[in-house]
């Protein structure tokens, strides 16, 4: 923030990332992360953001199209589902369901009459129920996602209502979710319908007291970036 002195010249005031971090974690987040780099960059300030002190236990949501750079996952060492999920949305599935009656790019997407039931999950690898400190492995977490929008959002909002169910209450930015579908979204839907999606999956990470960080890989200063950064 700057301003005018007593003596015309400008003051100002500066809020390092770190301090700006801390207080978004005790009131639950969600940040936009843009800006046109390469994968493996990203996936290093993706991991910054799902938890790297191994002292602190964090409960971790990724949603993605599973390419995402192996660094994103270096402190992850709890491959449960008690623990860590990880969503692949299937484009492929998505425009089959889209093309043989479901939701397509001019659909309504209504968080509230889409929320019910669980049906658009397909297990990669069946995980074995354990106590939450087993590590299991990445293929142990992973549920394929063959709907459209509106399953996306049902398996979004069961994953952060388990998490909190097996925590008893999730502790302020314990919750930490990536979402990295943004422009996979936006190629069958229209802006409209994806605004509505991300402000309900931030309204639920917030009202969690968890952070989110949802990846849009365009410059700054573009319309999409305008668009949904109020959210």
């Amino acid at each position: 923030h700057t301003g005018s002195g007593s003596d015309r010249s400008t003051v100002g005031a500066t809020v390092g990332v770190a301090s700006a971090l801390d207080e978004l974690k005790s009131r639950g987040s969600a940040l936009l992360v843009v800006g046109s780099v390469p994968d493996e960059v990203y996936a290093r300030v993706s991991a910054c953001l799902l938890g790297t002190d191994p002292s602190v236990d964090h409960r971790r949501l990724v949603v993605g199209d599973g390419t995402a750079a192996e660094a994103r996952y270096e402190s992850v060492d709890r491959w449960t589902p008690e623990w860590t999920r990880l969503l692949q949305f299937d484009a492929d599935a998505r425009g089959s369901a889209a093309t043989s009656g479901g939701a397509g790019s001019n659909a309504p997407f209504d968080p509230v009459s889409n929320r019910p039931g669980r049906p658009s999950a397909t297990r990669v690898a069946d995980s074995s129920t354990g106590t939450g400190d087993q590590r299991g492995e990445k293929d142990d977490v992973t549920n394929l996602i063959e709907g459209g929008i509106e399953h996306l959002g049902i398996e979004i909002g069961s994953a952060i209502q388990d998490f909190d169910a097996v925590a008893g209450d999730l502790d302020p930015a314990e919750l930490r979710v990536g979402f990295d579908c943004v422009t996979t979204l936006l190629a069958s839907y229209d802006e409209a319908t994806v605004f509505r999606f991300l402000h309900l999956l931030a309204s639920d990470v917030k009202t969690a007291d968890g952070m989110a960080h949802v990846h849009l890989p365009k410059p700054m200063e573009s319309e999409t970036v305008r668009l949904f950064a109020p959210l």
